[in-house]
């Protein structure tokens, strides 16, 4: 690979990002011969489940461009709402209305189509052939963990600015300092990134203290508010992070799980669901996701006010040795990004 083509900066719609997995939608939200709209990498999808077939398509009508997801399903047809031509689960024209049935339909009609599957209660797209997978999550089906999911949430930065901050420990001291950021915590000790059999992610464990608001024993005094944390972050290209949190002093297990969908240039939709161990009841559970969402403001009010929307890939920013995970995880994307570049 020719270095003079080597990306330096990463946006949401940067080119090799097409090779990969994407969210784009809830599973619960693409109802039965309901044509749906997305929009991925600045680029819009229409998504259908015709008799339990999941399809992704290019949202745009080869006849005269129309948009495919203000039509409808007709049988187990996509029909555009323009003229009423019938699309099947393949992409292929069926029938168009015009030509009466049994006439010669015309030739490169295909809808352009993208890789769809559902996994963790999310579809997934990928525009092209992925080269990478989708995030493996051991917690998923460990029956003492609650699901609890937050509702997905457009912010304005990029999916790699919030990965950036996601991966960051650094900045808990003093952009988390209303909820759990402790300042005896400000000092980054040595720490290694260990790299996934893949090529595509990493693991990092890390163990640190905090102030644990949301012990009810802190108030009686019977636990300390500053506790030990034990970290554990698995991270997935291109945008999907597993960060599961031990507490030994109270015993609480929490894996914060988020799935980035970079809508446009400017836009980023946030899928993320917290696995506990201490949320047996809703109200437990609610309480949990107003607590999360309090985190996440604080951290939106850094990312959303950044420079721009683009995490330089060599030169244009500094970095220390706490940066270290951050540092694997531009190494990594452009690698990603050089995939659909000749050498």
């Amino acid at each position: 690979m020719s270095t003079e083509n080597t990306p330096t900066a990463l946006t949401n719609t940067s080119p090799g990002l097409h090779s990969a997995w994407h969210p784009v939608l809830r599973s619960a939200d693409l109802l039965h011969n309901a044509p749906q709209r997305v929009v991925l990498l600045g680029e819009p999808y229409v998504l259908t489940r015709i008799n339990n077939t999941l399809t992704a398509f290019v949202d745009k009508c080869p006849h005269r461009n129309a948009r495919l997801s203000d039509g409808c399903v007709v049988g187990e047809h996509l029909q555009c709402p323009y003229h009423g031509w019938e699309f099947t689960t393949q992409g292929d024209v069926a029938h168009v209305p015009a030509l009466g049935k049994g006439a010669t339909l015309p030739p490169h009609t295909a809808l352009s189509s993208a890789r769809v599957v559902e996994k963790y209660n999310l579809v997934w797209l990928a525009p092209e052939e992925p080269v990478t997978n989708i995030i493996n999550i051991s917690e998923w089906n460990d029956a003492s963990l609650r699901h609890v999911w937050l509702e997905p949430i457009t912010i304005k930065a990029a999916a790699a600015q919030f990965i950036d901050n996601f991966l960051d420990f650094g900045h808990f001291p003093f952009v988390h300092a209303g909820t759990f950021g402790s300042g005896e915590d400000a000092n980054i000790h040595e720490y290694s990134v260990e790299k996934d059999e893949s090529g595509w992610g990493f693991v990092v464990n890390y163990e640190h203290t905090i102030e644990n608001n949301e012990d009810p024993l802190v108030a009686t005094g019977e636990h300390p508010l500053v506790q030990p944390r034990i970290m554990r972050y698995e991270f997935t290209a291109p945008f999907s992070c597993n960060l599961r949190l031990e507490l030994p002093t109270t015993g609480m297990v929490n894996a914060i799980v988020t799935f980035c969908q970079p809508i446009d240039n400017n836009t980023t939709c946030l899928y993320s669901v917290m696995l506990r161990n201490d949320c047996p009841t809703d109200a437990l559970a609610q309480a949990a996701a107003a607590y999360e969402m309090d985190i996440l403001a604080e951290d939106l009010k850094v990312i959303e006010g950044l420079y721009d929307k683009i995490v330089p890939l060599e030169r244009g920013q500094i970095h220390t040795r706490a940066d270290r995970n951050t540092v694997e995880f531009r190494r990594i994307m452009q690698r990603l990004l050089s995939a659909n570049i000749p050498s």
